[in-house]
């Protein structure tokens, strides 16, 4: 029986500054276990995330044998804090495993604490319910207007994107929530069966391991997760838990799709931007990078963008920064220098560039021997036939259905479009009827392979489609 010490790190889900800052925690503390919020009975799927074939953004799917429709996803970008304490503890051989309530669990739950796929109109009437006090809604907005930022990102980016100490940033962080959650009394039911869950599992853990055990988690939960309660009422707490079998494997997931504005509970204003200080974190020209990209944008549309203006732009955000009292421009600052500089005040030109900058077209990879769902692997397979990349913003294909590649093409569009999965959507349909080509749009949404795994009521794929030149 081993007894170990457990350090409690709060993260924000998807965000950058949270992932340096547990990257740098995680090798101070040399953990030898990485305990983490998310699906308990998908822990051995973790290890497959820091295979090398596997290109985030992807999400864990889940869901129950007989009900593929009531699917769950657990989304994970390369600049999620839960991915990078992933690949820490494969690379460094630590335990790693989740913690929280099973997958079966939730099938039955409309939207969990930014767990799984939300609907964007559930989310918005989550979000104006009269009885969810504001900080329960969100904390770190809350934490924010307190400290005199109009916006959370904003806050965050500040305290803990640019702050080098990661070890006082989450003990912070922890006093923070505390302070948040004192005297809120009760608690919904299954927020509460959550948290007993994951105290069952640290204190198991600590029974069987010797040395540190790392806990990740939303920084809401930490204060629950120290406090001390009886095992005997945390057991009792989970009784009656609904359990099934669940089905569960790796699927693509796409940057937008991590995006709050799609109604993802756990999302960031701006993946794209969130992506770019990942890669971008410990360099000093991360401003400039970024607006070197806005101007590269730019130009592929047709628009002029002189050096001259990109340095006036630079400038310009410096200076706002420092008015603002920020410790260096963020994205707010890069935004309106780049409309003042590079738009010459129009703000509806940033609409230009928003969509592609902001929310990003990526769509992510996962290995070839990944266990998946029967359809989405013909669907991978064909994809590959036909040198067809999923993307998650929209582009224009032309098929001549005269060559055997094209009709390759067109037939597995029109295939999916039957099962309903529209990634491909015709633009000249019923114009012509002596024509040998189609023009189609393609745009990939992760909710197709929902639809995918749906269709399996019908049964395995029988017949492939024929082999493309």
């Amino acid at each position: 029986m081993g007894h170990s010490d457990v350090a409690y790190f709060g993260i924000r889900h998807h965000g950058p500054g949270s992932a340096d800052s547990l990257v740098q925690a995680l090798q101070d503390l040399q953990p030898v276990a990485v305990l983490i919020e998310g699906p308990i009975d998908a822990s051995a799927l973790l290890p497959l995330l820091a295979r090398p074939e596997m290109q985030p953004p992807v999400a864990l799917l889940c869901y129950p044998e007989e009900d593929p429709a009531s699917t769950s996803f657990w989304p994970f970008a390369e600049f999620s804090p839960e991915y990078q304490a992933v690949l820490w503890a494969v690379d460094n051989k630590a335990a790693l495993r989740f913690i929280d309530l099973p997958s079966s669990a939730r099938f039955s739950e409309a939207a969990v604490d930014g767990a799984e796929k939300v609907d964007a109109d559930e989310a918005k009437k989550a979000s104006e319910r009269d009885d969810v006090a504001p900080h329960r809604r969100d904390p770190i907005g809350t934490l924010a207007r307190a400290a005199g930022y109009e916006d959370g990102e904003s806050w965050w980016s500040d305290i803990i994107e640019q702050n080098p100490e990661p070890g006082p940033i989450f003990a912070a962080i922890s006093d923070a929530m505390m302070m948040l959650r004192d005297g809120e009394g009760s608690i919904a039911e299954f927020e509460a069966q959550r948290e007993a869950h994951m105290r069952l599992e640290i204190a198991a853990a600590r029974k069987e391991f010797d040395g540190p055990i790392a806990v990740v988690c939303g920084a809401w939960h930490v204060p629950a997760l120290q406090a001390t309660h009886p095992q005997k009422n945390d057991q009792a707490q989970l009784k009656g838990i609904a359990r099934r079998k669940s089905t569960m494997t790796w699927a693509p997931w796409t940057g937008p799709r991590l995006a709050l504005g799609y109604g993802y509970g756990a999302g960031v204003v701006a993946p794209g931007w969130c992506k770019h200080l990942w890669r971008t974190r410990g360099r000093r020209d991360a401003a400039t990078l970024w607006l070197a990209m806005i101007a590269a944008v730019l130009r592929v549309k047709g628009h002029l963008v002189s050096t001259a203006s990109l340095i006036e732009a630079e400038r310009l955000a410096r200076t706002l920064a420092a008015i603002r009292e920020r410790p260096k421009p963020g994205f707010g600052e890069l935004r309106d220098a780049a409309i003042a500089a590079l738009f010459n005040g129009e703000t509806l030109l940033w609409a230009v560039v928003e969509a592609e900058l902001l929310l990003g077209a990526d769509v992510g990879e996962i290995p070839p021997d990944t266990p998946l769902a029967p359809l989405i692997e013909d669907l991978q397979r064909n994809q590959k036939a036909a040198r067809l990349k999923p993307e998650a913003l929209e582009r224009e294909l032309s098929v001549d259905l005269r060559s055997d590649s094209g009709l390759f093409r067109s037939t597995l569009l029109h295939r999916l479009n039957v099962l309903g999965v529209h990634w491909g959507k015709l633009t000249d349909a019923g114009r012509s009827r002596g024509t040998f080509r189609e023009r189609w749009t393609l745009a990939w949404e992760p909710e197709y392979a929902v639809r995918l795994v749906e269709n399996l009521i019908y049964g395995r794929p029988s017949k492939r489609l024929p082999t493309a030149a």
